[in-house]
């Protein structure tokens, strides 16, 4: 920034980010810094990232060439184009998908929560060394009945690093929004738009967080914190 480096907590200031500018005032190359950012930040098995370009074309640039760049970071798991339907379609199923089943494992406690408790139980189940005499394969209850314990594989995977957190990237959001006419991806922006809003909504509770850019006028209708206001090129800051 004008006054030197800014940053942003996703998990203390967030959950989410909108960045609003106007053409040309660095949305995309602040996308690309946020990305690569949080790569630097985390290991690619604590952290998913989706990159998304809802613009299909642009002036004298190849379709989703903004964050196609940021495809070298082990963290990012799929790049998405808007012009492409059917990629775009199983996406917003695939987001939709995803929040259900991690609302399922993590049921009403908050993710920071759980994700606390599922590291300090992988700890436990690393570290047990199993009784001797064969025994560690049953389980005796207090009652006559006897019980077969979870076998190994299944300790195997409880013992299974905690889920991650999942950042979704998205640029030119307002395309996404409002497709012009004949634009390849519009007949599935309505479904994206719907699991984009399911993560404003939810996500902070999931460990799903939305990092998206749009065009100065252009913002969407739910709210999200905190956002940052790009100038117009050649304009002097506050």
């Amino acid at each position: 920034g004008p006054r030197g480096p800014v940053g942003v907590d996703l998990a203390a200031d967030g959950p989410h980010l909108l960045i609003e500018g106007p053409q040309d005032s660095g949305r995309t190359e602040l996308l690309r810094s946020v990305a690569a950012s949080l790569a630097a930040a985390e290991r690619p098995d604590r952290l998913g990232i989706v990159l998304v370009d809802g613009k299909s074309d642009g002036p004298g640039s190849a379709a989703g060439e903004g964050l196609r760049v940021c495809t070298d970071l082990p963290h990012v798991t799929t790049h998405l184009v808007a012009n492409d339907p059917v990629r775009m379609r199983e996406f917003a199923q695939s987001l939709t998908t995803e929040l259900k089943r991690r609302a399922e494992l993590i049921g009403r406690t908050h993710f920071t929560e759980w994700h606390t408790q599922r590291a300090v139980s992988g700890r436990m189940i690393a570290q047990r060394a199993a009784p001797s005499g064969g025994a560690a394969d049953l389980d005796v209850p207090t009652t006559s009945t006897m019980r077969l314990r979870p076998g190994a594989a299944q300790e195997k995977a409880e013992a299974a690093p905690p889920l991650p957190r999942l950042v979704v990237v998205v640029d030119d959001l307002d395309a996404l929004l409002s497709p012009p006419l004949g634009s390849p991806g519009r007949p599935t922006a309505g479904s994206v738009v719907r699991a984009l809003e399911a993560v404003a909504r939810d996500g902070e509770r999931l460990g799903v967080h939305l990092v998206a850019a749009f065009t100065s006028g252009a913002a969407p209708g739910w709210t999200a914190r905190p956002l940052v206001v790009l100038d117009a090129p050649g304009s002097d800051p506050e």
